[in-house]
């Protein structure tokens, strides 16, 4: 998931939020607002329950950045890319790069998150039974009955909720983190992604399943608002498992396909020199192309896309040469060796629509997304077996 706003890095992480997210803040600072901090402090002014509840939503999310950053860091302490951390409606998501290659490597990324919003919550718990002189309950973190300043209610809160989202997030269903690490069980005990994945996705399903029926079970109940979201939470978890299943049966599939199968040997190049108008017509147009690399004497130098072209205005095809408007960097290749999994990696990550096929300096293909769409397709299709 993007960040639709980027506010600031950690770590060299870019920290964003998405746009949903903006409906989520304000929907939980109305909801305590006008809910849950009236009835702890009946006689308080309604523009105090607001500073709170915009205070406490805002230390929520605090929370769940890092929850997120602990998942985040310890990735790259083992090596991986983490290009973004975005919050949204569900709360947030690391952006990895690449995924774990071991199972024990995948086991330390799941679980490190819901501990933090457990050690969080606890830190909170104890703060407020300082502040109060007494023990407080669990239950009576939300209910309110054991503190009354407006600090007590909002440190208590935050013990409340992030308590109740560790536990939630080791509910083993994929993705939440309890279903990663039930399938980092599962992998390093079987040896096999594939089946650990399709096993821990069916669990969140279920779950997800469960959440549905629930939450409309509430929603036909009289708590409309509280079921309807349940059941929304629990729609998302159903198609995210069931996403996520699919995407890892087809991560394995490609892997055992390399490139030099599906790339076309007999690839067309132009020079630097070659003006737009004639590669639009001569490629572009005739070939259905959608890109073209750029040589000077056999040496890849660059790539020419419509995505360049429509840079320019129509009325200068005609006088501009190539190599005044393609693109000469970054150039992301693969080899014909590699397999396609891994130029699918490239595309997703860097938001392009091929790579250039290189061996040495040499470009010997171009491997496009559509070009890997239609291999799926037509394999459904035929009912080709799977690799």
């Amino acid at each position: 998931m993007k960040s639709s706003f980027r506010l600031f890095r950690i770590a060299g992480i870019d920290i964003g939020i998405h746009y949903t997210w903006i409906f989520i803040f304000i929907l939980i600072s109305w909801s305590l607002a006008q809910g849950v901090f009236p009835q702890q402090h009946p006689d308080q002014l309604k523009a105090i329950n607001w500073v709170m509840g915009i205070i406490t939503a805002l230390l929520l999310f605090v929370s769940v950045l890092l929850h997120e950053l602990a998942h985040s860091l310890v990735a790259k302490a083992r090596g991986m890319g983490v290009s973004s951390i975005t919050l949204f409606i569900f709360g947030g998501v690391s952006n990895l790069e690449e995924e774990p290659e071991k199972p024990r490597t995948e086991f330390a990324m799941a679980i490190v998150g819901p501990l933090t919003s457990l050690v969080l919550g606890i830190i909170c718990w104890g703060v407020v039974s300082f502040l109060t002189g007494t023990r407080v309950s669990f239950l009576d973190l939300f209910g309110g009955s054991q503190y009354q300043t407006n600090v007590e209610s909002v440190i208590g809160y935050l013990a409340w909720i992030n308590i109740t989202l560790a536990i939630f997030n080791l509910i083993p269903g994929f993705p939440l983190d309890g279903g990663r690490v039930l399938r980092s069980i599962l992998w390093g005990s079987t040896g096999n992604l594939v089946k650990a994945t399709s096993t821990a996705g069916r669990v969140g399903q279920f779950i997800g399943w469960a959440m549905i029926a629930f939450g409309l079970y509430q929603a036909l109940s009289g708590n409309f608002l509280g079921g309807l979201w349940i059941a929304f939470i629990g729609w998302f978890l159903n198609t995210t498992a069931d996403a996520s299943r699919k995407e890892i049966t087809l991560r394995e599939r490609l892997s055992h396909i390399k490139v030099r199968e599906l790339m076309n040997p007999d690839i067309v190049t132009i020079r630097p020199e070659t003006i737009v108008e004639e590669m639009v017509m001569n490629i572009f147009r005739k070939q259905h192309g959608r890109a073209v690399p750029v040589c000077q004497d056999g040496r890849l130098i660059g790539i020419a896309t419509i995505t360049d072209v429509k840079k320019i205005p129509q009325d200068k095809w005609a006088s501009t040469p190539v190599k005044q408007m393609m693109t000469t960097g970054p150039l992301y290749t693969v080899s014909p060796e590699d397999n396609l999994n891994t130029a699918l990696g490239l595309i997703a990550q860097h938001d392009i629509n091929q790579v250039l096929i290189k061996e040495q300096d040499r470009c010997v293909g171009v491997l496009s997304r559509a070009d890997i769409i239609h291999l799926i397709q037509m394999s459904q299709e035929l009912g080709l077996p799977k690799k």
